[in-house]
């Protein structure tokens, strides 16, 4: 019997060489993860992007920590940048608020001075006794009892106008003239009929007889005559008062 030999041709395992053992090497082991190159991946996160994907086949384990370095700077940058707006945007909120309540106390402060000067426009303005007024004089030369279209009791108030400016003017451009009882204004009466028309103008120098009328509020209350410029920054003032 022809006896039958079978032989296996095995591959060789880890390059070992069966016809010369001497020559047997072994797979090369991956080294450690470098420490270095993971602070550094941790440092600037796209150095670490680049390592993992340039070792990742290579040094597997190398880009596993390299990337995981990079992905937790990133996230970790995030979370500090939405923080740092967050804490910005209080501090500007809050710096806003203060402006805000500062310039409503200013404005506070306005209004209550403003109400000061009114209250106290009075003993500010001055009053002038010989009828002069910035460029005019006007003096009240009579007040006559009257009564108007519809028969109520009326007052008919002659001025004396003095146009002393530069330029021609009407008595109703550059004065106005208002009378009050117990410091309540009088309103303008319409008589039956016609006085002295108070926007004629007049050139610089001539004096003018001018009258208007007022509705009485009682026949015997003083009457108080106030002339001051219709335009001016000026508080100063004519005043006039009439024994009815």
């Amino acid at each position: 019997m022809e006896e039958n030999n079978n032989q296996f041709n095995i591959p060789p395992q880890n390059n070992y060489d069966q016809n010369n053992p001497q020559n047997y090497q072994t797979v090369p082991q991956e080294e450690k993860a470098s420490v270095g190159l993971a602070i550094l991946s941790y440092l600037i996160p796209i150095v670490g992007l680049i390592l993992y994907l340039t070792k990742k086949d290579s040094k597997p384990k190398t880009a596993k920590v390299c990337g995981k370095c990079a992905l937790a700077s990133f996230i970790i940058n995030i979370v500090i940048t939405i923080i740092m707006y967050a804490v910005m945007g209080a501090t500007m909120f809050s710096a806003l608020s203060g402006i805000d309540d500062a310039d409503a106390n200013t404005e506070a402060d306005s209004l209550y001075s403003e109400d000061y000067d009114e209250d106290n426009a009075g003993e500010d303005a001055k009053e002038t006794s010989d009828g002069t007024i910035g460029d005019y004089k006007c003096v009240v030369k009579s007040a006559v009892k009257c009564q108007d279209y519809a028969g109520k009791d009326a007052i008919l108030v002659t001025y004396d106008f003095t146009n002393n400016s530069n330029d021609a003017i009407s008595f109703d451009i550059a004065l106005q003239a208002n009378a009050y009882q117990d410091g309540i204004g009088l309103e303008t009466a319409i008589l039956e009929e016609d006085t002295d028309l108070m926007d004629v103008e007049i050139k610089p120098g001539v004096t003018k007889e001018v009258k208007k009328a007022y509705l009485l509020r009682d026949s015997s209350t003083e009457l108080e005559i106030e002339i001051s410029e219709l335009i001016s920054f000026s508080d100063d003032k004519i005043v006039t008062k009439v024994t009815l």
